[in-house]
């Protein structure tokens, strides 16, 4: 299969660049809304754009617990995982919101292994 058949099964783009919208189509929180979608490169080509760490920041609440923010410095590589994980498994805390870091603080020992 061609990289321009595959594209013509799926979706045609709004934009010359390969870019577009369309309507979110499963349900969920964001069911009836759209997401922008864009052609990209290769996996390794546009890992290398990422910022090396992110700040994932959680919001924890409860009737035992006063309500309070987590942060969380997690390397790019491993957003993913850590994203799925605490959805999954972190029971009062949610995810609160999530930004690019360009220096995790030292006493996090992000990227430490």
């Amino acid at each position: 299969m061609t990289e321009s058949t595959r594209d013509e099964r799926f979706w045609t783009p709004d934009n010359s660049d390969g870019s577009g919208w369309a309507d979110v189509d499963w349900v969920s929180a964001a069911h009836g809304s759209r997401y922008h979608y864009r052609h990209v490169g290769s996996v390794a080509e546009e890992r290398s754009r990422l910022p090396r760490f992110y700040r994932v920041v959680t919001r924890l609440e409860s009737a035992a617990l006063h309500p309070h923010e987590n942060s969380y410095y997690v390397a790019s590589e491993r957003l993913a995982d850590f994203l799925a994980e605490i959805s999954i498994a972190a029971g009062a805390e949610v995810i609160w919101h999530v930004e690019p870091c360009l220096d995790p603080p030292p006493e996090s020992r992000a990227g430490k292994r």
